[in-house]
């Protein structure tokens, strides 16, 4: 008969067969845990236990939604825009525009045109070229009534005998040769050819900060209340940047004065005669020059009883012209090869 020991160790023999079995013929073990997500791709599956499958595969990876610091998020550029900062101000022709938020100096361009603007007023020279004649009247009393004509030519000494009462002037004009004015003005008044400046700063996207959107520089100072894409050319604004503005870089000035004329008006002329006390024309005398009637009877009885006169300047066409002319058209605008659409939103 086998001994108490023996019968143990046999017992403990087989309830360890059994525990083996057991084991071996269990539940399988579940799998691996799924793989992590990347960042734009999917994670791989984890590794399944003993009698296992495969476990299930991460989920894809997301763009992010923010953007890094000094960077805001904005709506992605249409085809063909760029972005940039813009600052507009009044026009300088010599002031420099503010720099860049990278520091770069900004690309200068310029909007709202000056529009129409005057002309210089037009203006006329001393009549010109012209010729008349004028007689010499005189009548033998103080008033010059019933006057008869005593007109002559340049130097020659009309002597008389006798101490009449006389009296003297110039009778009315004819004018034989019209003459001229010079014109002046009818030019474009000076003036600014623009009211606006605009100041660009052309910038990118670093970035996505999700779909439809994208991560851009932070503006400073002036450029940082908005920001801006641009396109050359004029065209409608994108719905998500409602703010139009046209620059250009150069302006087409099409203002035109219309010439100015000179049309001549009144006009005078004049001849000086002179009456002396002596027959011969010596000495000093008595002045008659305009159409004013001049008693000359002292002068001619002052110790002779004879007189004379002569004329000592030639009749001279004066007076002026008439101007006209110089009528506005046409305006200053913006050259359309040079534009570029501007669209803007604000930021925050």
């Amino acid at each position: 008969m086998a001994s108490r020991t023996e019968f143990a160790c046999a017992l403990a023999a087989l309830l360890a067969l059994g525990c083996s079995i057991e084991l071996r013929g269990g539940a399988p073990s579940t799998g691996g845990a799924a793989g992590s997500g990347g960042n734009v791709f999917g994670g791989f599956g984890g590794v399944g236990g003993d009698g296992a499958g495969a476990g299930v595969g991460g989920v894809a990876g997301t763009a992010p939604t923010t953007c890094a610091a000094g960077f805001q998020c904005v709506p992605k550029l249409p085809e063909q825009w760029g972005y940039a900062f813009v600052s507009v101000a009044p026009y300088s022709e010599t002031q420099p525009g503010p720099q860049c938020p990278d520091g770069a100096d900004p690309q200068p361009f310029f909007s709202d045109p000056a529009g129409a603007g005057g002309c210089v007023p037009c203006g006329c020279g001393p009549i010109q070229g012209g010729a008349c004649s004028v007689p010499l009247v005189c009548g033998y009393n103080s008033t010059c009534a019933s006057f008869q004509d005593f007109t002559k030519g340049n130097g020659d000494c009309n002597g008389q005998t006798g101490s009449p009462t006389l009296s003297c002037m110039l009778g009315g004009p004819t004018v034989t040769t019209p003459g001229t004015c010079t014109p002046s003005g009818g030019t474009p008044t000076p003036m600014d050819s623009w009211k606006l400046r605009a100041d660009l700063c052309p910038t990118k996207s670093n970035a996505s900060c999700g779909a439809g959107s994208a991560c851009v520089p932070l503006g400073s100072d002036v450029y940082a209340s908005s920001i801006c894409i641009y396109l050359p050319g004029e065209h409608s604004c994108p719905g998500d940047w409602p703010t139009a503005t046209v620059i250009f870089q150069k302006a087409l000035d099409q203002r035109k004065c219309s010439e100015c004329t000179c049309v001549p008006g009144a006009v005078t002329c004049l001849a000086e005669y002179e009456f002396y006390d002596d027959a011969l024309c010596a000495g000093g005398g008595k002045k008659v020059s305009s159409t004013t009637c001049t008693d000359v009877s002292d002068e001619i009885n002052d110790f002779w009883p004879a007189w004379g006169y002569r004329r000592t300047k030639a009749p001279v066409l004066g007076g002026g012209c008439t101007p006209g002319g110089g009528i506005p058209s046409g305006t200053i605008s913006g050259d359309p090869n040079t534009a570029i659409t501007v669209c803007c939103r604000k930021t925050g």
